[in-house]
This record gives structure tokens, sequence and C-alpha cells, in this order.
């Protein structure tokens, strides 16, 4: 019930308008009436009712109204074509006008003439409101079952039907009339024309065709691009399509990003098309962009993208054969439009995220952080001579001193109160954090005649990070061009030139979990010393310092420009696409891409750096303090890592496209066939240089083969320097296809298709029957709507049933199937040691020619609808899928020299329901309020899978499981926690109910299955409400069904600072609620510290209290990702500034309205596995955006 009360409030709490203006400001230069009609729409809210037939066969207009009213702007738009219009309230009708057509008979006057008719004919004409007679109507004798279709006169002749009969006549484009047929005089049949609104085209872009949704047997998803559009709280495209499309499921939080395989840094946010179907292979969807695929998304500019269409199912999806099993997303970016007045457009906005929201994970403050010290602190269990080789903090100092009797109790505690009493989180906030800004900027222009047409655009984005001397531009450059080389050929081209620069400076990293007392500055901004993160004792520190010479006092504030990095990615797309027709419904269409996305890198760390100098230290003989150092590398310069990266692709595809309306337009056939080849390649090289000058721009020649090796005697014992001079990684992936397609049209109500394809692919060995299973698709859909006994069913305006069946398949990835057995080459000092032969040479993997495709079958049955004069609309799907030949490892025996390979090992189920709703709430001429709801449910299962080994069946493999048979993937283990015993470690609830703390005992029946970490429930509500040009819109994502791991204390053993970093050093308050003394197991279920390590692992397992059931939490949430109000200027003031449209907007993201955990945690900053959490980027992202129209 309070879920749904949260929901009804979230979708009350939004508001929205268009201006109603009852006069109309615009121009256009021989621009289609359809754009006309949209201006007029856009400034009056009239609404406009029309035959898609009748628009096709007007001519360009050229207009300028001026304050001109409605009716007068109507007149001036159709005057000379051949259409009238009605006016009724702000409803605007458009119809054929009456036309002259000579009849035998006067049908007014039907008495006035003697006709002889045979006694068993039916004889008449159809005509439209306006008189016009109607060609192509479907005339259908009940009883007798003769049919006929009216003449382009609008005639119709019927046989062997008499008196009483029922004749239904009936057209896509009106409304059915049945009436009773007359045999005594021509029948004068007058039928009304079934309108559609201006917005009620939906077309699916699959890369290889377009389809009407009408048509479209399989399912599809298409975001509203209005809300994607003003998405900017994010440039990522993926990011922009949370919560829109159902059934694509957008991940957040922790681990959500991936990265290009090439090596340039650049990472897109995954997804998953309804559901997992691979556990080896990656689950994000292919993506592609004007028919072309490319590796991800961060070349287009969302400013030029025109539709996304997300294909779901195997009719949707199958084209694409090996590829397409987790789904396809295809972008169309936007073109010019024939006669079109040269239009610019400004899109443009400013976004503040501020610095990470500290706040959300509550760390010990310094008071408490040297109280646990105080409590922890055991010098028996860890004595001061085991620390040599430690890190040894400020704190840990003046204990031991004060073991030692250096302090006394006294002077010690007097110094921990003051560390206690300083708060470092002021200048770590300020000094290594600062506000995160976006700025985005996109100018384009767009122009047309008859023959050419253009878009073009030049953006500009530019990424302040909130780590100072992070910084990141792109700048993108886009021109889309379509030309017509006579009525037969036509062209478009569509180039876009992208370049990416990042760069960074900054040597170290501070967590908020790092040392809360510890400054980094004075009171007089000079930096503090903290050379006890070395790891070394302050006499073992001094005394290597001595003999090498090399200053080893640490002062992080002043080494925060030593380090640098810098990225250039450069990405080139090239797409043209022709089509040529050749006879009447047979055309060629070509489709040729080329992608090339250069790039370099290049990190330098200077050797004045606190690790360089450790290093250095590594690397210098000198065994006495007398001794004059031996450096074995230069101690000036530093270390420059570069390289390239480098991504080629390229597409060429041909087809023949047969398609042709039959029976008077009532049918359509179209047919496909083609081929197509495709490569991608991706390179990497790498060199790295020790005592690199960059003012020389030079290195000296080092002897890396006796480095690597390993150094003995150096000043710390030991040292070694581990450089690959020069490195190249290739990846080549080739596929070569036949496909076809088929679809039929019946009487524009039965639509059957089918698809087929072939992929050959280099990434199999020889045997060519593990290639030879072509991905293929069945589907049908029955517009039920548009039947005659539907027509007393007023509410009900379009109704279909969908049903479709196929496969497609995910291919392995480079190198898993190899034809012959893989060698590389071992190098000197890997092993610690050198070969007495030299250099050597192993087998990397063996051959594999059996390898084959993962293939999926799904299964998809589905609904589209609109009721109540299109004011609710939506689709409903149910799917299952099935993926076979799972890619898995398969155990060898020993004696090969290999523990195992990769093979077709498993089996897989996802199953589920998903639909969209859009709801036209409130209509009025000045409010209107429209909700838009997204929701999906996903279960998967894996069938089968490799034979689990021993160790597999242990509690301690599967409290960490993932892949278990019989369960879904991405499931959460857990023990059955039984509290702590009078000792403070954690005990569990055996199978047999006993209650233990033997680390030991735990079998795999005492592990339980407790959820999954992969939300099966989720989708989007998107709320907009318009009132006289302001709107309102609020978009909430959810995610239901799934759990996760508590953060828990963490501290269980040794001393509080280990570690040599800036990280990892304070736990959470969590830790304060420990078990300290016997009797706390009655209200506490942390375990008790223990800083004797040995006793601590031999006698307790802390697994018991963190993998627990009691710290399994719901991951369910409700969040407003983005809520953004704008503001339409005014016509009448656009008008004197020359400006045609103007809109400015303000956004703010991220507010969580509901949360299933009580612990007050965000899920999208949590590990689910493991439950550690992450501070957010940001607590809100705050935009302002504008968006011109010249």
């Amino acid at each position: 019930m309070k879920l749904t009360a949260i929901f009804l409030l979230a979708s009350v709490l939004q508001l929205s308008a268009k201006s109603n203006a009852q006069t109309v400001t615009w121009s256009g230069h021989r621009v289609p009436i359809a754009k006309v009609l949209e201006a007029i729409k856009a400034q009056t809210g009239y609404g406009f009712f029309y035959s898609n037939e009748d628009l096709a066969m007007t001519s360009p207009v050229t207009v300028a109204f001026r304050n001109t009213p409605v009716r007068a702007a109507l007149e001036i738009t159709l005057k000379g074509q051949a259409l009238d219009f009605e006016i009724q309230g702000t409803t605007v009708f458009i119809s054929r006008k009456p036309v002259e057509v000579a009849v035998a008979v006067p049908l007014n006057e039907p008495a006035a003439v003697e006709i002889p008719i045979p006694a068993d004919e039916i004889k008449g004409i159809v005509r439209d409101q306006k008189n016009a007679p109607i060609a192509g109507i479907t005339v259908f004798a009940k009883r007798s079952g003769a049919l006929t279709v009216t003449d382009s006169h609008g005639y119709f002749l019927l046989h062997n039907t008499r008196n009483g009969d029922t004749l239904i006549f009936s057209s896509v484009n009106y409304e059915t009339v049945t009436v009773a047929a007359r045999m005594d005089t021509y029948m004068n049949i007058i039928m009304k024309q079934k309108v559609e609104k201006l917005e009620a085209i939906v077309v699916y872009n699959t890369g290889y065709q377009e389809l009407r949704k009408e048509r479209a047997t399989g399912s599809f998803g298409k975001p509203d691009m209005e809300v994607f559009t003003k998405r900017i709280g994010t440039m990522d495209i993926i990011a922009r399509l949370e919560g829109q499309v159902s059934g694509l499921q957008v991940q957040s939080g922790v681990g959500s990003e991936s990265y290009n395989g090439n090596g340039n840094g650049i990472a897109t946010r995954k997804s998953i098309v309804r559901g997992s179907s691979s556990i080896q292979l990656t689950s994000d969807p292919l993506y592609v962009v004007n028919g072309v695929p490319v590796a991800e998304y961060s070349a287009v500019n969302p400013d030029d993208i025109e539709s996304i269409t997300v294909l779901k199912d195997a009719t949707a999806a199958s084209i694409w054969g090996a590829r397409a099993a987790n789904g396809v997303i295809v972008i169309t970016t936007k073109n010019g439009n024939k006669n079109q007045k040269l239009s610019v457009n400004y899109n443009g906005f400013f976004n503040f995220a501020g610095r990470p929201d500290f706040g959300a994970v509550r760390y010990l403050n310094s008071k408490e952080y040297i109280q646990t010290a105080r409590e922890t602190f055991d010098p028996v269990a860890v004595p001061w001579e085991s620390l040599t080789y430690s890190t040894i903090a400020p704190h840990d100092q003046i204990l031991y001193d004060m073991h030692r009797g250096i302090l006394s109790d006294a002077e010690g505690n007097r110094k921990l109160d003051s560390l206690a009493s300083i708060d470092n989180f002021p200048q770590i906030r300020d000094r290594f954090y600062r506000n995160a800004l976006t700025t985005n900027h996109t100018l384009s222009v767009s122009a047309g005649n008859q023959n050419y047409s253009f878009y073009g655009s030049f953006g500009y984005t530019g990424i302040q990070s909130n780590r100072p001397g992070e910084r990141n531009d792109a700048y993108k450059l886009n021109l889309n061009q379509s030309m017509n080389f006579g009525s037969r050929v036509k062209l478009q081209v569509s180039t876009s030139l992208v370049n990416q620069i990042s760069s960074a400076k900054n040597a170290i990293t501070v967590g908020s979990d790092f040392i809360p007392y510890q400054l980094f500055t004075d009171g007089d901004g000079n930096g503090l010393p903290m050379s006890y993160l070395s790891g070394w004792s302050d006499s073992l520190r001094n005394d290597y310092a001595s003999r090498s010479r090399i200053n080893l006092d640490y002062y992080p504030a002043e080494e925060e420009k030593l380090q640098s990095s810098y990225n250039n990615n450069l990405s080139i797309n090239v797409t043209a696409n022709i089509n040529v027709k050749l006879i009447e419904g047979l055309s060629f269409n070509g489709t040729y891409g080329y992608q090339k996305s250069p790039g370099t890198v290049r990190y330098y760390s200077d050797n004045k750096l606190f690790n360089q100098r450790k290093q250095l230290v590594g690397l210098t003989i000198a065994p006495t303090v007398d001794d004059i150092p031996e450096y074995l590398v230069p101690t000036t310069g530093g270390r420059l890592t570069s390289g390239s990266n480098d991504q080629r692709n390229w597409t060429v595809r041909n087809q023949l496209i047969y398609d042709i309306g039959l029976r008077a337009g009532r049918d359509r056939l179209t047919l496909q066939a083609g081929q197509e080849a495709n490569e991608g390649l991706q390179t990497r090289t790498t060199t790295a240089v020790f005592g690199y000058d960059e003012v020389l721009n030079t290195a000296p020649q080092l002897d890396l083969k006796k480095l690597a090796a390993g150094i003995p005697g150096t000043v710390t014992g030991w040292g070694s320097l581990w450089i690959t001079p020069y490195e190249l990684n290739e990846a080549r992936t080739r596929f070569i296809s036949y496909f076809g397609l088929a679809s039929y049209t019946f009487n524009q109500k039965y639509s059957i298709d089918a698809s087929w394809r072939q992929d050959m692919s280099n990434q199999f060995a020889n045997d060519i029957s593990m290639q030879n299973k072509p991905s293929y698709s069945f589907g049908a859909k029955w517009q039920i709507g548009r039947e005659s006994f539907m027509e007393p069913i007023r509410w009900i305006d379009d109704l279909g049933l969908r049903a479709t069946y196929g496969i497609t398949g995910n291919s392995p990835t480079v190198g898993a199937a190899t034809l012959r057995d893989v060698i590389s080459s071992i190098s000197q000092g890997h092993f610690d040691g050198s070969f007495i032969g030299g250099e050597a040479f192993a087998i990397d993997r063996i051959a594999n020619k059996n390898l084959s495709w993962e293939r999926t079958g799904t299964l998809n049955i589905g609904a589209d609808f609109s009721v109540f004069d299109r004011r609710l609309s939506g689709s409903i799907n149910y799917y299952h899928k099935r993926t076979v030949d799972l890619l898995g490892r398969v155990p060898l025996n020993r004696f090969t020299g290999f523990s195992g390979t990769s093979g077709n090992i498993g089996s897989l189920r996802n199953q589920g329901f998903e639909f969209n709703l859009r709801s036209e709430n409130i209509r009025r001429k000045n409010f209107s309020w429209t909700t838009s709801v997204t929701f999906s449910h996903n279960r998967n299962k894996l069938i089968d899978y490799a034979i689990p080994g021993s160790w597999a069946n242990s509690a301690e493999a599967r409290i960490n499981a993932r892949e278990v048979i019989g369960y879904s993937l991405n499931a959460l283990w857990a023990y059955k926690n039984a509290g702590l015993n009078n000792q403070g470690d954690p005990q569990i609830v055996l199978s047999d109910k006993s209650i233990s703390s033997d680390p030991e005992i735990a079998k795999l029946e005492d592990v339980y299955y407790m959820g999954v970490t992969l939300p099966p429930v989720y989708g989007g509500i998107s709320n907009t409400f318009s009132s006289r040009g302001i709107s309102l819109a609020v978009n909430l994502v959810y995610n239901f069904g799934a759990v996760m791991r508590k953060d828990v204390s963490r501290f269980y053993t040794d001393r509080m600072v280990t570690s040599t970093s800036f990280s990892g050093a304070n736990y959470t308050t969590i830790l304060l609620d420990r078990w300290k003394k016997p009797g706390d197991e009655a209200h506490t279920i942390i375990p008790a510290h223990i800083t004797d390590q040995g006793i601590a692992w031999s006698r307790r397992k802390t697994d018991y209290y963190e993998k627990s059931d009691v710290n399994i939490a719901k991951a369910d949430y409700i969040k407003i990702r983005d809520i953004t109000l704008s503001y339409e200027l005014p016509s009448k003031l656009l008008s004197t500034l020359k400006i045609q449209r103007a809109s400015v907007y303000v956004q703010s993201t991220n507010f969580m309205i509901w949360k299933a955990n009580k612990e007050g945690v965000d899920p999208e900053f949590v590990s689910f596995t493991g439950g550690y959490r992450s501070i957010p980027p940001s607590k809100h992202n705050y935009s302002v955006g504008l968006n011109l129209t010249f």
C-alpha cells in the first residue's frame, strides 16, 4: 500500500503545457504541408486529423505567416491543393475535395430513372463525406459470400446477391459501414473517414530495413526522444535510455561501466536486454549506427540522434545473426528534409555536479578512531620488533613509545588526545576534490531542395571532473547528406569526426577512508611529512636513505603534479547508403561503412615521486654508508609509458529488395536477399622507458634483461625492474554473411515474416560444421482491431496480436577457437631466475577446433493496443529464451599439460514479462498530463553446465559462487547466522540445526540461496504536465527483487593501519558496535577484534558473520532520475527576434524516493556481492539548458 501511495504521489508532483495562441507566425520555403501543420499545431494547440494518402498527393508550399489567424493560415497552405478543411472547436479535419465524376445514373434522384438490374446483382457507388468517390473499398455480402472492390470511380457490382443480404463496406482508412442490400436501385453509400493523429506514425529501424509498427511482428522498443534529449545529467547514450525501454536494463553504480577493448580508455554504461544470455561472454547488446555496427557510442553526439530502436526478440534481431543474442540497439542520426528552408539550431547546457557525497558513508572520526586504536592495541600480539617492514602511523608510534617507556602515559595520552581533535576532512575535500562541471554546445544547420538535403553540426563537450587536474574535451563534427540522381538513384552519406582529449595531473588519490587526523599541510600551507607510508620503520628508512643517498622523506602535498596522463582519441565514421530502383518494386540497396579510431596515450611518473624513489633504492648498490652508491638506473628523469591504439572496422552490405503493393494496396509483399562482409581490427602498442628526460626527450639504454632477472646485494637486499620496452596486441574479427528476409501483409490486417542468416567467421577453426548453424526467425501479426466484428467496440482504437520464434547467436572471443596450438615466449625473470637454455617458449593455448556459437532460441508473444481515443496505448510481451552451447571451461586430462580449455557445455533459460504504457490522463485546451510507464520482469536459470569439481561442492566455493546449476545467474549465498559465542566469535546454524563457530565445519548444505544481485524487476515512470508553454517532467526509475550484502565491519585482526596507500586505513562506524567483553553477544553480532592474527584465523571464520543471512538486505529502490522544468517562449515575442522556436529548461537529478533497506544505503553505490560501499561522485546534478531554432 505504501508503494502504491509513493507511485501516486510521484505521478501528481508534476506540471507542464504548450502555447495555445490563435494566430500563427512562421515561414517556410517549399516545405511539405505536414511540416506546416506541425508548426500550426505547436503554436496553437490545434489537433489535426487527416489521411496519410491525401497528404502524400500534395505539393510543397511556400508560406510566410505573421500573426495570421488559423483559418487564414490553412486557406493559404491548402490553396491550389486537392484538399479541403473543416474546423470543429480546436480540431481541424483535412480531406480531399469533391471531384466531378461521370455517373450513368443521377444517384441523388434514383426514383427518376428506370434501371434494368438483373435479379441477382447489386450495384452502387461509395462516396466520402465530401461526396467524392472512393476507390479500393472492400464490399462483402455476408449471406452469399460475394466479394468485390470499388473501382477508381467508386463503383461496385456484386453478383449472386439478393435483397435483404447484409453488405459490409470496409477499408483501412474509412470506418466500416453495414447496410441491407437493395436490388431495386443503385446504392449510394457514404463512408466516414478514419482519422489519425499527426504523430501517430511509428517506424522501427532494424539497421537493414524500416518497418511501420502496423507491419512489425517482432518486439521493438523506442525511447521518448524528448526525455532522451533533455536527460543532460550524462553524455552517455546508454545511460540516457535508463527506464525508457521495457526489457532494456541499464546498470548503474559500482562496476556498471564496460571499457573499449582497444585500450583507448573510453567507457560505456553496461546494459542487458532481457537477461544475461552468456556466462563467459559480454552481455552488452550489439551497437549499430546508421545500419553499421560500431564498438561503442562515444563518437555519437546525442544532439545528432533522430531515433533509437531497441531490437529485443529473435524476429527483430536475428538478421544480425551471430552477434544478436544480447539484443541490438540501432541509432539513426538526423538528416535534412527535402524542400526545407535553411534552419539553424543551437542546443546547449551547463551541468553542475559538485563534489563527491562524502556523507553517504559514515567513517570513524578522529576521536572514535583514536579510542578504537587504544582498545585494539596489543604490543604482545604485534611486538615492536616485528614492524621493521611495516607502516607505523603516528598513533601507533605513540602507543608503542608509551609501551616501551619512551613516553610517559601522560605525555602519550596528551599526544593521542591532540590527534583525536584533528579533522582532515576539510583538507581532503578542498585539496583533492573540486566541483565537477560539464558544458555541452551543439550548433546544427539543415536545408534541402528537391534533389539534395543535408544536416551538419558542430558540437563541443567539456568535462571537468571532481579531481583537480583532470579534464576531458570532445569536439564533434557531423555531416549527413541525401542526394537524388534522377528518379531512380538515391545516395545518403553520413560522415562524423570526433576528437576526444583527456588529461590528468595528480600523483595521489585520497579516499574518505584515510586516517582521519592526518593533515597534508600546516597552517601556512606547507606540506607535512608522511614518511611512515613507506612501509619501512624510521630506522630502516634512514639507513636506506643514508646508503643510497636518495631522500626518502615523503611530502604528498608536494608531489601532486609529478605524475601526468594524456589521451588523445580520434574517431572517423563514414557510412554510405545507395538505393537504385531497377524496375517497379525491385531495387538495389548498398550499405558501406568505414570507421577508424586512432588514439595515443602517455603516462609519465617523475623519479621525484616517493614510490619512484623507493624503487630506485632497490636498484642501488651501496653496502655501507661510506661506499659511493652505484645506481643501476638513472635517478633523474622519470618513467614514460606511451602507446597507440586503433580500431578499424569496415562493412560492405549489398541487398536486393522487392517491395510491392498488391490488390489495390490492401496487400504488401517484401522480399530481401543480400550478402554482407565486415571486419574489425583492434591494435594496441605500448612502449616504456626508464630515465626519460622530458626536456631533451631522451632516455638511456638499460640492460632490461638483467634488471628483470633481479639484482642481489642492493640497498634493500634485492631489486628488479620489469619493463616491457615494446608490446603489440592485435585482435581481428571477420564475418562473411548471407541473409534473406520475407514479409507479406494481407488485407492490411494479417502479416507474416521470416528471416534467415548464415555467418562464417574467422573466430573458428577449420571445422565448417561448427559454423554451419544459421540464425533464423518466423513471425506473425494479426491486426484484430481492424476486423469488422471489432467495429461495435468503439473504445478500442487499435489492437494487434504478435507471435515470433527464432534463433540468434553469440560469437566466442578472439582466440578462443584456434586451428593450431598457440605459443608464447617466456622471458628471463618471469620466475625469479634464469633459464639454463636462455629464452623459452611455451604453449599459451591449445588448438580448439570444435568450438561453436552460443545459440539462443527466443519465443515472443505480444500485443499492441490503443484505446479510449488513443488516450491509453502500449504493448505487452511475454518471452522465453533458451541459450544452448554455453561457453565454459572443460576440464582436460592433466597429461595434456593443461587443466582445461573452452567448450560448449551448458544451457541457460531466461523468461519474462514486460509492458510499456502511455496515457493522456488529461487532454484539455490549456492543460495536459501524460504518463509513460515501462515494466520488465526477467528470471533466468542455469539448466546445465560443467560438472562441479570437489572444490565447487565445498561451502567455501558455494558462498562466492555465481553459476550454480538449477539457480539464477548472479545468485547470492549466505550462512545462517547464530550470533556470537562468549568469545565474540561468529556462529552459524548447521543443516542439522546445531550451532557451531568451528571455522572448518561448514559443508555445502550449510549454505543457503538468498536471491539474485541483478534486479529481476525494473523500469521507469515518466509524468509530464503541460500548461501555457511551461512543462514539468519527472522521470523515475525503479529496481525490485534483488538482494545485496550489507556493508559490515571488516577490522577483525592486526593493527588499524597497515596500508601504504591513502585508502583502507579507516572503517565505518559499524566497528564501534563490535563485541568487546563477555555478555556483549546478547546485543551485538559484530565479531570481536583479535589483534593476534594467528589466533584470529585459526579460531574462527569471519565469513560466518560477514556472509551470513543477517547481512543480506533488499536492494529495491525508486529514484527520481531527473526532473526538468522547461519554458517555451511565446511565438509573438520570438517573431520580433526572427527566432522560430526558443525554450529554456532547468534540471536536477537523483532524488531517492524510497528504498527497502533500513540502513539508509543507496543500492546504486554498493557492491551487491561484496557489500563494499563507494562514495557517490555527486549528490545531485543541477543543469540549465537552452534550445534555439532560427
